[in-house]
């Protein structure tokens, strides 16, 4: 994977009706939630597929070249209640899943089966679990195809090979709000909460946070992401985007 950083988004956003906009899937997460531990809202919870907030139950720790180091790895066996030897096969199956391009670096699943695929064989009895799904509106989209073009044959990240494909959201999830996400060249990616934003976004844009902390529809959201691609403003210096974050109703014997 190239070190370079990704290319900050040109400020030539067109106006747009995103509620308009058909929208496309960037990628599913297997997400376990953490509670905020500082900032203003520390304690909540958000529904944001950021591995800054939440756990993910693939990462890269699930691929076997991928470099984690001994502290990481105790980090993971205690976060998943998970054995060495059960490590090594999440390994196995997921570096043969990673050369289908089934799942994608650094923690994306490239569909649902795929998911519950991973989730059913490694995980279970787990039921501290949520199923999320990113979609990005058609100009995010292309937009994003443009800033994290291919730069080696070898280290395409998980969320431009789901939206080449240009697969239309699954109407069946159910709609939990939008996330702003700065995305690093890797894949990772922030939300807007990283940054403890969520009451500058309030007072300058009035927006609404609801109860998955995520924004509300909104009538403004491209002086919202000009905005969050301003560096002088104070975030990460990483393309943001915005982002539809739906949500996966769990098999009805993990519901909790």
């Amino acid at each position: 994977m190239s070190k370079l950083r990704p290319k900050l988004r040109l400020k030539n956003l067109h106006k747009f009706k995103f509620t308009d906009l058909e929208y496309f899937i960037g990628a599913y997460y297997l997400i376990k939630l953490r509670s905020i531990d500082s900032g203003k809202i520390k304690g909540s919870k958000v529904f944001t597929c950021s591995n800054c907030i939440n756990d993910s139950y693939l990462d890269s720790w699930s691929i076997s070249w991928a470099n984690s180091n001994d502290e990481s790895l105790e980090q993971t066996k205690s976060n998943f209640n998970l054995t060495a030897n059960e490590i090594v096969e999440i390994q196995n199956w997921s570096d043969k899943k990673f050369n289908d391009k089934r799942i994608g670096w650094s923690n994306t699943f490239s569909d649902l089966e795929t998911l519950l695929e991973y989730k059913n064989q490694f995980f279970p009895d787990e039921i501290d679990f949520q199923i999320l799904s990113i979609n990005f509106p058609e100009n995010e989209k292309t937009e994003f195809l443009k800033v994290f073009d291919k730069e080696s044959d070898y280290a395409e990240i998980g969320l431009s090979i789901n939206l080449e494909k240009s697969i239309l959201e699954n109407e069946t999830e159910v709609f939990l709000g939008f996330d702003l996400i700065g995305v690093e060249i890797s894949g990772d990616f922030h939300s807007f909460h990283c940054h403890d934003l969520a009451k500058d976004l309030i007072q300058k844009f009035n927006v609404k946070i609801n109860e998955f902390g995520l924004i509300e529809s909104h009538n403004n959201w491209d002086d919202i992401i000009l905005y969050m691609n301003d560096e002088s403003n104070g975030f990460e210096a990483t393309p943001w985007f915005l982002v539809k974050v739906k949500r996966v109703n769990k098999p009805a014997h993990n519901r909790r």
